[in-house]
């Protein structure tokens, strides 16, 4: 919206299993914390088990393109929610958009069971998108639109030994909010890793390296309203090659986006254009109503990451997710303690 409002806005959790190692030092001891379920089990056999409670405080810096299509919009003269929406598929026509978005994130964590946790977490997010759309066939005008939001989610982390690695999974529900939407965005975010660590000569610090793959999947339909010039970024210039444009489409001097000039046009098919002109013609202090569908232009990614643990209590972590245009990149502090 004056690029259109997207959030993506990603969250990554992660993993951190227990050791694989048996510490025979505390083989028949009794486990000191409430959780995990089974923790009592594991541990008096030897098993070297994390704290299971975290606070983590991470950051997260995207890039991605996206595509928006089926764009739909109606006009409120007294900011009632419109009945019928025009479509403009053929007037008002999206090129590339991008956007480049930034989120502090706070999450809490627990580990249910030796190889399960869950977590929940709440982050501010902010940045820009840059869309490029063309009226009536023309040239494609580029325009840039501030993102602010806010977003919280569910998280779920299994984790298990395979030989000498870790496989971890999770899967993420994430719903961005924006004062502008009907509705909080659903984002869903998946991800697998395959990680190897290294143990210190310290007790309790150790390095951690992962690869992997991700998935993200947008709520595809978004709604919701906003002032018609700041959806659009539509500038005083461009509202005249608009306006010209419009002349020379019912002069019969160029046709359409769909290539038919108007004499071709039915009375219906001119009427639909006319309502659909004076919708992006520039009509400031009105309340406009859109819909569009959106999705992620890759939806996939792969991943590298590392962790390094100082002690039991404090670990810091970094990942890069990339896959051609898309770019991410996750740094996080995280405290541990159990009671």
């Amino acid at each position: 919206m004056k690029s259109i409002l997207t959030f993506l806005v990603i969250l990554i959790s992660f993993h951190q299993l227990y050791s694989q190692k048996i510490d025979s030092t505390q083989i028949g001891k009794e486990y000191p914390y409430v959780l995990p379920i089974l923790g009592k089990k594991a541990y008096a056999k030897g098993y070297e088990l994390q704290k299971p409670f975290g606070i983590m405080l991470g950051s997260v810096f995207n890039k991605q393109g996206l595509i928006l299509e089926n764009f739909e919009m109606a006009l409120s003269d007294d900011g009632s929610t419109p009945e019928t929406y025009f479509p403009l598929n053929g007037i008002l026509d999206f090129g590339p958009s991008e956007g480049r978005v930034s989120t502090i994130n706070v999450r809490a964590d627990a580990w249910i069971l030796p190889f399960l946790s869950v977590g929940v977490y709440y982050g501010g997010v902010w940045g820009e998108q840059t869309i490029s759309f063309s009226v009536l066939g023309s040239n494609l005008i580029e325009s840039t639109t501030d993102i602010t939001g806010k977003y919280y989610g569910l998280n779920l982390l299994a984790v298990a030994p395979v030989g000498p690695v870790a496989i971890a999974a999770d899967y993420s529900w994430s719903w961005t909010t924006n004062d502008r939407l009907d509705r909080p965005v659903l984002v869903n975010v998946s991800g697998i890793r395959v990680i190897k660590r290294f143990m210190s000569k310290k007790k309790g610090r150790f390095w951690a390296v992962w690869g992997g793959a991700q998935f993200q999947k947008l709520d595809n339909r978004t709604s919701g309203n906003i002032a018609l010039d700041e959806a659009l970024g539509i500038s005083e210039q461009d509202k005249q090659l608009i306006d010209d444009r419009w002349g020379s489409f019912q002069n019969n001097e160029i046709p359409n986006g769909n290539g038919d000039y108007w004499d071709e046009l039915n009375v219906f098919e001119q009427a639909i254009h006319e309502k659909a002109y004076n919708l992006v013609s520039g009509l400031v202090d009105t309340t406009v109503f859109y819909k569009f569908d959106k999705k992620l232009e890759y939806e996939w990614n792969m991943l590298l990451g590392f962790n390094y643990q100082h002690s039991p209590v404090w670990q810091f972590r970094g990942e890069y997710g990339f896959l051609k245009s898309k770019q991410q990149l996750m740094l996080s502090i995280n405290y541990r303690f159990g009671f």
